[in-house]
């Protein structure tokens, strides 16, 4: 009977220790709370929203340097076939450019002529929220390009314009252009085209010298085509 009585009070005691043992384990277990994981939620929501904030901007970007690219590229195309034809008056290859669109006017099919269907390549990217603008011009501008390379841009009024334009991320100007909204294409009174980062500084070019030289002066006698 005693030996039974000790066994009880030791079985007690054993799950007591136990029982303690679990309070003791259940106390001490570390968690996370509900404002601790809505804070959490909340600083992940707000890294994302920023994120993809970037990443739609440097989309935006790359579009508008491509068109900005292709654009220097147009023009560099229309110098070449001027140059390479030889072209007089009422041939010659030029841009005619609009706020939303340009057209590559070229001898497509090396006819001698600019007027077939063919001969005009027209770019247009109005659904990509990106645009063309100017200083102190009517849209749309032709810029053309005489056998030379020298160019000449008149606008919708039929008055000779500076030919720097501005390609940009939605609308902008030459107030607020930035490396963030903005490049320039410009072309020099040469035909020499040039891709600048907006907000740079834009140079002025004055017209090339034209020097006449007479056919009977200053002509060496010693070498005589047949």
């Amino acid at each position: 009977m005693r030996s039974q009585v000790g066994l009880d009070k030791g079985r007690k005691n054993c799950e007591a220790g136990n029982m303690y043992l679990v309070r003791r384990k259940l106390t001490g277990e570390s968690g996370v709370t509900l404002p601790e994981l809505l804070m959490v939620t909340a600083i992940i929501a707000v890294v994302s929203t920023l994120a993809l904030m970037q990443l739609g901007a440097s989309r935006d970007q790359l579009r508008r340097q491509t068109v900005a690219q292709t654009f220097k590229q147009a023009f560099e195309r229309a110098r070449f076939d001027s140059v390479k034809r030889r072209v007089e008056v009422g041939n010659s290859a030029h841009l005619i450019v609009s706020a939303t669109s340009y057209s590559l006017v070229i001898d497509a099919n090396n006819n001698g002529v600019t007027t077939d269907a063919t001969d005009t390549i027209l770019t247009d990217f109005s659904a990509q929220s990106i645009t063309i603008t100017g200083d102190s011009m009517t849209f749309p501008v032709t810029v053309t390009f005489d056998k030379r390379g020298e160019v000449i841009a008149k606008d919708a009024t039929d008055t000779v314009v500076n030919p720097i334009f501005l390609v940009c991320n939605g609308t902008c100007s030459f107030s607020n252009d930035s490396t963030s909204n903005a490049n320039i294409v410009l072309v020099t009174p040469t035909g020499t085209v040039n891709l600048l980062n907006g907000g740079s500084g834009v140079p002025t070019f004055a017209p090339p010298a034209i020097t006449n030289v007479s056919t009977g002066t200053g002509i060496r006698p010693d070498v005589t085509l047949p």
